[in-house]
């Protein structure tokens, strides 16, 4: 295969090592963040406490690679799939954690409190008051409690939502573990134990370092006339006669449909427009003469970069490149420096 997926095992390693001063749970979903679940899992197992997942699915695939931690950020059914392989897990109201105990995997709960996001969670000290009352009575013990913030970009309004989860987590008598989640949290001096880590393990909040680049080849070259047309829908006319490359790699790969004509790639440390609608298995590049069939291509190596230009976040950029066809590949050292 023409396309790969290369893994900077030194990058993420360093962009763990920063956050260091606090546990950690990295989050592997979606596949790791288009990653590659498994090869990210290897890579970081010695250097955090737990993995942090969607669903029992994805969970149940982590446990097969790692003896860490597994936690299910969302409620979930299966519990005696959770109870077979220690998988955690959260709870958000009373009939949740009834049917905990009834299935006899209470010791595997997180308490969830929502200060903001209104996805996960609860908000109601009513609520809350009762869990903790069910939790004294049958003598559990949670795993931790744990609220994740939507918008810590805005400070102001993220204190005010750490008062808010302070205040809920008072109802809760026991000394329990705190997890606290949501991009950029760490700039805050709160008080927690762990931390939900996500994007920036893989490259994209502190200065990290980016760890997924995607290479490919130009596999055909050829020359336009003035005048020409290339690609679907005639959207881009020849100017002035050139040499043109094809790169394999298309929306069916991840690479955005709406990036088309909007991004450059890089070929010999130079940079090249992409030109035309990108196809479903390859795009269009304008080259010049010293380029050749067989030289690599950097499609993508600054997800942010992408991102911008598709007008979306570096996290869809990522978790959409899970589509690529081609092999993944694991070293300690960014080709992309080259």
């Amino acid at each position: 295969m023409k396309n790969i997926k290369y893994i900077d095992k030194t990058a993420l390693i360093c962009n763990l090592e920063k956050y260091s001063n606090k546990q950690i749970c990295l989050m592997v979903k979606s596949n790791a963040y288009g990653h590659g679940m498994a090869e990210i899992v290897k890579i970081a197992t010695r250097y955090v406490e737990a993995f942090g997942v969607i669903n029992i699915k994805e969970a149940v695939k982590v446990r097969l690679l790692t003896k860490k931690r597994v936690i299910v950020f969302a409620p979930v059914t299966e519990y005696r799939l959770c109870k077979k392989h220690d998988i955690e897990f959260i709870v958000e109201n009373e009939e949740d954690l009834r049917k905990v105990i009834k299935a006899n995997c209470a010791h595997l709960c997180h308490l969830a409190i929502n200060v903001g996001m209104n996805r996960f969670g609860t908000k109601s000290e009513i609520v809350l008051k009762s869990i903790n009352n069910i939790l004294e009575e049958n003598d559990i013990k949670l795993k931790s409690i744990y609220t994740h913030f939507p918008t810590t970009n805005k400070r102001k309004l993220t204190k005010k939502q750490y008062q808010k989860f302070s205040k809920l987590k008072s109802c809760i008598s026991q000394n329990a573990s705190v997890f606290l989640g949501g991009s950029g949290v760490w700039k805050y001096d709160f008080c927690y134990d762990t931390l939900r880590l996500g994007i920036g393990a893989y490259g994209y909040e502190n200065g990290d370092k980016p760890v997924m680049t995607i290479f490919s080849k130009v596999i055909k070259k050829y020359y336009c006339k003035k005048g020409e047309y290339i690609g679907y829908g005639r959207k881009y006319r020849v100017t002035k006669s050139g040499f043109y490359g094809v790169v394999p790699v298309g929306y069916g790969d991840g690479l955005f449909r709406c990036l088309s004509q909007k991004f450059c790639v890089k070929i010999n440390g130079k940079r090249y427009k992409s030109v035309g609608n990108i196809c479903m298995d390859a795009f269009f590049v304008k080259i010049d003469k010293n380029i050749k069939v067989g030289d690599d291509v950097i499609v993508m190596d600054d997800a942010s970069y992408i991102a911008k230009k598709a007008r979306t976040i570096p996290y869809e950029i990522l978790t959409s490149f899970s589509k690529l066809r081609g092999r993944t590949v694991v070293g300690a050292r960014n080709f992309a420096q080259k």
